[in-house]
């Protein structure tokens, strides 16, 4: 997949397991989480200070190492798709439900229920598509990995 329309983040590398994935952390101060003492040099960290830091997998498809700093890129498309799945087919689901049970029963009534059955059955597949999705088309991937900065005071890349 082309990497030009990615949404991506810095994560740090904190281990590599044996079925081939990353296990990354995103989050932390000082993105490589070594120091304090933060220069110039240092790649920024894009995330809020007062959150909790993100421990995901991804395939290491780049061969990363521990303590490398990775970009984490998910594709641009996949956001747009997540927001349709999540905010449309429940609404489409409610308004098939309503329409649905108006029509056949022809009352306001049955038309409540429908809705709720619609509402109920439109998240339900909502719910089926994301995890279908999550293993494909919105897995991250790493797209790169950052260079040593000279300079910096530990051994881990930054």
């Amino acid at each position: 997949m082309s990497q030009k329309h990615m949404t991506e983040t810095l994560a740090v590398v904190r281990s590599i397991s044996g079925d081939g994935l990353a296990v990354c952390e995103q989050g932390v101060r000082g993105i490589c989480g070594s120091c304090s003492d933060r220069t110039a040099s240092c790649p920024e960290d894009n995330s809020d200070a007062s959150k909790k830091p993100v421990i995901f997998s991804v395939p290491n498809s780049l061969n990363a190492k521990v303590g490398d700093v990775a970009r984490i890129g998910v594709p641009e498309s996949s956001v747009m798709v997540s927001a349709v799945i999540a905010y449309l087919v429940p609404l489409l689901g409610l308004l098939a439900g309503a329409l649905a049970a108006e029509l056949i029963f022809q009352n306001d009534l049955a038309g409540i229920a429908g809705a709720f059955a619609g509402l109920t059955l439109g998240f339900c597949l909502a719910v089926f598509l994301s995890r279908i999705f999550v293993k494909t088309i919105w897995a991250p991937r790493m797209v790169g990995i950052l260079p040593a900065v000279p300079g910096c005071k530990s051994d881990v890349k930054s």
